[in-house]
């Protein structure tokens, strides 16, 4: 059976205005190993996708030479950092229990093994009651004992980023095109046409901002508060900000052996 969204206990739960945070914490290692070899890595390294294109030049691979360089071309994936299992595990958990619709997989757009696509880390839709909205947000992966975690500070810190996120017309310009060749033509359709004429009749303010907090250290609501409280003097109706912190039991510097199936 595919393993399923990890228990969590919330540690705290608050909000301030359109802002709202949350503590998630996961005591389970085993359960929380088997969602990183399961699902994550599944997005993590975009199987359905990976696997038919192995298959298309597999077809494609008729003599001894060309069957000896798919199967290096295959092997030559690159290593995953820690911030990457720790994006594709916050697209799982947004998708699970927020039902966020991710209509592409944004490691096909990467052109270099290396590549940071611009604009936002979490793209994507759902459905809010009879509202669609657009959603887009950060994902920041730390060890930082310290409280708030740098990432969360600064001008390359979540909080920044998200205020960005909330008024940079451009950037939604910008994500709405991505998404647009994305959706067309697709089941998604419907929801990204609902989510456009939200943002639209909205002003732009029609979006679903989320910060997701990846941390393998003790619970504390000083990672997000006084954080969300200054964002939520930057915020306004309809916009909506949810920030989670998310406390996982495995450490973070062992996350890319346990997505591959290693043990730690």
């Amino acid at each position: 059976m595919e393993p399923v969204l990890p228990v969590y206990s919330s540690s705290y739960l608050d909000d301030d205005g359109q802002v709202t945070w949350h503590g998630k914490n996961v005591d389970d290692q085993e359960a929380f190993n088997a969602y990183l070899s399961g699902p994550t890595r599944s997005r993590l390294f975009d199987e359905e996708h990976h696997s038919q294109f192995a298959a298309d030049l597999n077809a494609l691979a008729t003599t001894g030479m060309a069957s000896d360089t798919l199967v290096e071309l295959l092997a030559s994936e690159p290593d995953k950092e820690p911030w990457a299992v720790g994006e594709a595990l916050a697209e799982c958990l947004l998708e699970e229990e927020r039902g966020v619709k991710f209509p592409w997989n944004s490691e096909r757009d990467k052109r270099t093994p290396k590549a940071s696509l611009p604009g936002a880390d979490i793209v994507g839709l759902m459905e809010d009651g009879e509202k669609a909205l657009l959603v887009l947000g950060e994902v920041k992966t730390s060890s930082d004992p310290s409280t708030p975690p740098q990432v969360m500070t600064g001008k390359s810190g979540m909080i920044h980023q998200l205020d960005t996120l909330t008024t940079n017309i451009s950037i939604h310009n910008c994500l709405l095109k991505w998404l647009y060749p994305r959706c067309k033509n697709t089941d998604l359709w419907p929801l990204y046409q609902k989510a456009a004429s939200n943002y639209l009749n909205s002003g732009g303010k029609a979006i679903k901002l989320v910060g997701m907090l990846m941390r393998d250290t003790t619970p504390n609501d000083l990672d997000l508060k006084n954080r969300a409280i200054h964002l939520a003097t930057k915020v306004s109706s309809p916009t909506e900000v949810e920030l989670d912190a998310w406390y996982f039991p495995t450490p973070i510097e062992d996350w890319p052996t346990v997505v591959q199936g290693g043990a730690v």
